[in-house]
């Protein structure tokens, strides 16, 4: 039997070259290109004319649509990646075409200014509005800005006297669980009647768990055919969602359903090719001029509603009295003198220093202290908490890897762990890189090895605030977690974020990646301090590096709207 060749590009050519040998040559460098732009998260490439023109020529493997290899005019896509995004805009299309006639102007307007009282909450109340009125919205809001908040106050707007079928989803079961939380908390804030006592009860879930895709076929169990009994789905994170789930997901949902995307458009995108929640807030309209919300918010509210998104500007976390918040907006703008600045205005809250990585990983087990106490005394629950009270954090897998061996070498000098061997100890932090439905185990949970009977399992954060033991040899794939990537910690929050910046400088390496989104993404995991272990320079060139995806999804959404 003869091998494929290693990669994409080469795979792709080689079916080429036996349906259509004479055309190789000429697809050979375009293929290899395109498959490095979806390596890099874009959906297609420019290609110039004369390539365009020798192209158009090579039918039936390029074309329109519905070919291996699509060309619209300059813009080169492989066939799969085009077709999804043109699916993914006609669910769009077809979820955002009911729009609800509310019942009554002045009794809403009364309604949500009993809900959203105060003037900071007014973006929260225009938000809410516009997702009463239209069937699919995205609600963008960095953190603090009440997102959550928000979605709680709607479903209870939403419910009425009633029950409607609902359902919290998030791409990561950590982004899941927070979302629970978050409602719940947010819920216990709000003056409810009893009979909205059933949204407490609501819990998240990931959203491969909500179409009940189950390796190792992972064919969905609702779908197109058979689609889920929902009549609103909030999903949180959006910005983690691919192209691909989040088609599933809207194909699986009835033309009545509710969708809410709530998710922050300056975080960096999913680690697949696409920016779907970037697309969404780039492909706005206006609001017809005879839309009731017209009636019920004023002009300054209707600034910030540009359908199908409502944006949340004011944080209730992070105000300017913050050091975290004022930088992070400063990187939003670019504003690369003025973020690096925080730093001295903001000592305490902001640091940035240079040292080895092996000095790095010594200061961690140093602030380490109350996580390995609650590990020397058994206590599950003090372990968890103490997990995230300092993270480290890297904008590549390599230097997170590294870091991880370095902290390794320095839990068996304080004689953590036995042997250079030793392949499990108590205090082990582990992430999951692979959903296992059997387990209950998703992508990107944490857990804890700890001592269980006469042994050590791996522990994990179970339904109220409780915690579950998990055999050893039953984890899924799984990789050390005392430092993990920025793209693996989206959903999470911490109470001290260290961002590691790359260390390999050969080709331009360091700053592939390390962009502007990265940044905002690392800095807005923390919760009170923010440590850059980097200099000036590398810093303010992330800060100035906005790399933007190419995507035609708002594109297709715009067509014909």
């Amino acid at each position: 039997m003869t091998e494929l060749p290693y990669s994409p590009a080469e795979q792709v050519l080689a079916l080429f070259a036996e349906y259509a040998p004479d055309s190789v040559d000429t697809l050979a460098p375009i293929i290899h290109r395109l498959f490095n732009a979806l390596a890099d998260g874009h959906t297609f490439i420019y290609v110039n004319k004369d390539d365009a023109a020798q192209l158009s020529a090579l039918n039936p493997i390029v074309g329109k649509e519905n070919t291996p290899l699509v060309l619209q005019g300059q813009r080169l896509f492989l066939g799969r990646m085009f077709q999804l995004e043109y699916d993914l805009a006609q669910e769009i299309k077809r979820l955002s075409t009911p729009i609800h006639a509310l019942p009554d102007v002045a009794h809403t307007r009364s309604q949500l200014q009993n809900l959203f009282p105060d003037t900071s909450s007014r973006d929260q109340q225009a938000a809410a509005a516009l997702a009463l009125w239209q069937n699919f919205t995205v609600i963008s809001g960095g953190p603090g800005t009440g997102k959550t908040t928000t979605v709680a106050k709607l479903l209870v707007l939403l419910s009425g006297d009633r029950q409607p079928r609902i359902a919290l989803a998030a791409p990561t079961g950590k982004a899941a669980a927070r979302m629970s939380e978050a409602l719940k908390n947010a819920l216990a804030r709000i003056n409810t009647q009893p009979e909205h006592a059933f949204l407490a009860q609501l819990d998240g879930q990931t959203v491969h768990r909500l179409l009940g895709l189950k390796p190792p076929q992972m064919q969905p169990e609702y779908h197109a055919q058979h689609r889920l009994p929902l009549d609103i789905v909030v999903i949180d994170e959006a910005s983690m969602l691919d192209a691909y789930l989040l088609l599933q997901l809207l194909q699986a949902l009835p033309d009545h359903c509710r969708v809410i995307l709530l998710g922050d458009e300056h975080q960096l995108p999913s680690v697949n090719a696409g920016a779907v929640l970037a697309a969404l807030v780039h492909s706005a309209f206006r609001l017809p001029e005879d839309s009731p919300i017209h009636e019920i918010l004023s002009s300054h509210q209707l600034d910030n509603l540009i359908p199908p998104v409502a944006r949340l500007s004011i944080s209730h976390r992070f105000g300017a009295d913050s050091g975290i918040g004022c930088l992070a907006r400063s990187v939003v703008q670019g504003d690369a003198l003025a973020a690096w600045a925080q730093f001295s205005q903001f000592p305490n809250e902001l640091i940035a220093k240079q040292k080895s990585t092996e000095q790095q990983a010594k200061e961690l087990y140093a602030q380490h202290t109350n996580y390995w106490q609650a590990v020397d005394n058994q206590d599950v629950a003090a372990a968890f908490r103490h997990q995230s009270d300092v993270v480290v954090l890297a904008a590549r897998r390599a230097d997170a890897a590294l870091f991880n061996e370095h902290y390794r070498k320095v839990l068996q000098k304080h004689g953590r762990i036995i042997s250079s061997d030793t392949l499990w100890y108590a205090g082990q932090m582990l992430m999951m890189t692979r959903n296992d439905p059997a387990t209950r185990l998703f992508n990107g949970d944490i857990g804890i090895v700890l001592a269980h009977g006469n042994g050590l399992a791996a522990w994990f954060p179970d339904t109220g605030n409780t915690f579950r033991a998990v055999p050893l040899s039953r984890l899924p794939a799984h990789e050390p977690a005392f430092a993990m990537t920025v793209h693996k910690s989206q959903g999470s929050e911490y109470g001290e974020v260290w961002l590691l910046p790359p260390t390999s400088h050969d080709d331009n390496e360091a700053e592939q990646g390390f962009s502007r989104a990265l940044l905002y993404t690392a800095i807005t995991r923390a919760k009170q301090k923010f440590v850059y272990w980097g200099d000036v320079a590398s810093f303010q060139a992330a800060c100035e590096n906005r790399e933007m995806r190419r995507t035609a999804l708002s594109e297709f959404l715009l067509k014909n709207h």
